[in-house]
């Protein structure tokens, strides 16, 4: 079933355009940007300008905390449109790019995250980055959240195929659920700071 929650009173300052779901901090529970701002009002009403982009912090069960952006490094002030999470440097941190109408874009470089784990697919024929898969990472025998690798996501984005598994102790394994109802899984070698993982369900470590 489903439960409503209501985001903290700083997601409801501006109108919100692209929400984008990655753990930013790396504890293994889900967080949320928010691109917020709306400046084409009509000439009688006050542009809504009151969001300068919010990170929101899951807890694992439903709950976020507004991040203020003297923490979170995220300072956005113009009108905010398309967001896509992405590790740019490869360091195992999730990092998140926001684009802006008449402004430029803004690439944010996580820099306090705990690293996780990258995991890129080989995907069968006509599918190699494995569109449409479902992610899960596995510790001390718990699933982490489910993470589909999508081909758009938000307003106008994408995000990134290589995911970022984070969690407070090392992965001990990856399940896949393939497009078609296919199903792997795979043992991560200690150490791995990346993988890839074929459709036949083989392991090979990148990094």
């Amino acid at each position: 079933y489903f439960e409503v929650v209501p985001l903290p009173f700083e997601a409801q300052l501006a109108p919100v355009f692209a929400t984008t779901v990655a753990d930013f901090d790396g504890d293994g529970a889900e967080d949320l940007f928010l691109s917020q701002n709306f400046f084409a009002v009509e000439i009688e009403t006050s542009r809504h300008d009151g969001g300068r982009g919010l990170l929101l912090c899951g807890d694992g069960r439903g709950g976020f905390r507004a991040v203020p952006g003297q923490e979170s490094g995220i300072r956005v002030h113009g009108e905010q449109r398309g967001a896509a999470a992405a590790d740019f440097d490869a360091d195992g941190r999730v990092d998140l790019v926001v684009t802006q109408n008449a402004a430029a874009t803004c690439l944010l470089r996580n820099a306090t995250a705990a690293p996780g784990l990258r995991v890129r697919l080989a995907g069968p024929p006509g599918n190699p980055q494995g569109i449409g898969a479902v992610i899960r990472r596995r510790a001390g025998g718990v699933l982490g959240p489910a993470r589909e690798i999508h081909a758009g996501s938000g307003y106008w984005s994408q995000d990134s195929a290589v995911v970022v598994l984070g969690g407070p102790t090392p992965p001990t394994g990856i399940e896949v659920k393939w497009p078609g109802g296919k199903t792997t899984t795979a043992t991560v070698p200690p150490g791995a700071r990346e993988v890839r993982l074929g459709f036949g369900g083989q392991v090979e470590v990148l990094q």
